[in-house]
Order: structure tokens, then C-alpha cells, then sequence
């Protein structure tokens, strides 16, 4: 598991990868373990990371804040939470796209069953939304002086927007109401059948 984060964090660069490592090993005096890892990248706990965006994703802004500011007393630095967050939608709809991938050997247990268990919930306009927010807010908050503050309001976009309809089904909406007759708008008046006339036509 500690070996996974670090693979994580080091994002495809071996050198990052082994600096981290190295880093790991003189902080845990030989010995490297999760946990340990996960306070030295500031990191939040996995199960935590989903639970926070089961509540982004349920709308329930004041848990998420609450969690929020939770994981940050812990030592988690908003700018990976966010990250984390990240990973976590690419992963469930990864899931949703080719549900297979959960069944990897190097799964691990809780991504394989919190990932199942949300795809059953969340649909694709709402993941791609939330991946898109996310991104936005990442850059935001990686640029702003209080972190954590911009992290929260990246996070109450997200709740806030949990609830709203998808552009397809606002376009499909407002497509089925410009077909639909007024009841207000009284019917057309039939057009007339005579020759335009008037008076005086044979």
C-alpha cells in the first residue's frame, strides 16, 4: 500500500518516485508503512477521500465541509484532496466504462467495492461534470494564497451543482417545451376560405 502511494504521488517520473522512497525509508527509520507515507505527502485516507465525495455527490455541503476541515486538522493538504478527488471520479467512471477493471488483481478492496457501489448511483453527465469542476478548482486553489479556503469553495460548486440537471436533459427539456402548445395562447383563428374578395363575390 505504501509503495502504491508513492506511485501515485510520483506521478510516472521513476526519479520522483525514488526520492519520495528515500525520503519514506529515513522518516520511518528503515521501516515504511501507509500511514506513514500518507502524513509525509500530507495525503488523506482513502475510505475518507470517498466519503467525501459521496457527500459532494449527495449534495450534503455541510458534512463535506465538516470532513473537509476534518482531513485538514489531520494533516491533509487540500491541494491532494482535491487530487484525490480527482483520481477518485477517473476511477469510477473508468469503472463505468469497462467494469472489468475492478477485478484487477492490483485493485485494492475499498477502491473495488466504494467504486462498484457509486457507479450504481452517479451517472456519466454528472461524473464528467464533477471531473471538470474539479480540474477548474485544482488550478484555482493551487494558485490562491489560502488554500484551504478556496478548496471549500471548490467543493460547494460541486455539492450545489450535485443536484442539477445534465445539459442534455436541460436541452432535451426546453426542446419538448417549445413543441408543447401555450394553454395561456388561445387557439389560431381558422383561416378563411373565401377568395379575399369580401362582399360581392360571385
Amino acid at each position: 500500500e505504501a509503495i502504491r502511494i508513492v506511485s501515485r504521488a510520483a506521478d510516472g517520473s521513476v526519479r520522483d518516485g525514488l526520492s519520495l522512497l528515500d525520503q519514506a525509508i529515513a522518516l520511518g527509520h528503515d521501516k515504511v508503512t501507509a500511514a506513514q507515507v500518507q502524513e509525509m505527502l500530507g495525503l488523506a485516507d482513502r475510505s475518507a477521500v470517498f466519503d467525501l465525495f459521496d457527500r459532494l455527490m449527495s449534495g450534503d455541503i455541510k458534512e463535506a465541509l465538516d470532513q473537509m476541515q476534518s482531513m485538514y486538522r489531520d494533516g491533509a493538504d487540500p491541494v491532494a484532496v482535491l487530487q484525490d478527488l480527482l483520481d477518485v471520479t477517473y476511477w469510477i467512471t473508468r469503472i463505468k466504462v469497462a467494469p472489468e477493471v475492478a477485478d484487477a488483481a492490483h485493485t485494492p478492496e475499498i477502491e473495488r467495492t466504494r467504486g462498484r457501489e457509486m457507479t450504481e448511483k452517479l451517472s456519466m453527465p454528472v461524473l464528467t461534470r464533477a471531473w471538470q469542476m474539479l480540474l477548474k478548482g485544482l488550478e484555482e486553489t493551487q494558485r490562491a494564497d489560502a488554500q484551504l479556503q478556496a478548496a471549500e469553495m471548490v467543493l460547494i460548486r460541486i455539492a450545489y451543482a450535485a443536484d442539477l440537471p445534465s445539459p442534455a436533459d436541460l436541452a432535451r427539456d426546453l426542446t419538448t417545451k417549445s413543441q408543447s402548445p401555450d394553454p395561456a395562447t388561445p387557439p389560431a383563428s381558422p383561416t378563411p376560405s373565401g377568395n379575399g374578395g369580401g362582399a360581392g363575390a360571385p
